[in-house]
């Protein structure tokens, strides 16, 4: 699967769990790059190398440790 894949994938998981349509500009506030990078994301044009190297470690990872750590970085942003 190519990470334009994975993040159109987010996209659609948060917008179902959110139980509404996100704007692009609004996701790419979320992620912290500007409409025109999320987009060049999503049409795969680009492919940040620390998103994927940070999903390539979360892949060695169970899904338990998984979640301790996404948690841990939660905690951190919202303090």
């Amino acid at each position: 699967m190519e990470l334009k894949e994975i993040l159109n994938k987010i996209h659609r998981t948060l917008e179902a769990k959110e139980n509404r349509t996100i704007k692009r500009p609004d996701m790419a506030k979320r992620v912290g790059v500007s409409e025109r990078t999320y987009v060049d994301y999503l049409r795969g044009k680009i492919n940040p190398l620390a998103m994927k190297a940070l999903l390539n470690l979360l892949n060695e990872l169970d899904d338990d440790e998984i979640i301790k750590i996404i948690r841990m970085w939660e905690k951190v942003e919202n303090e």
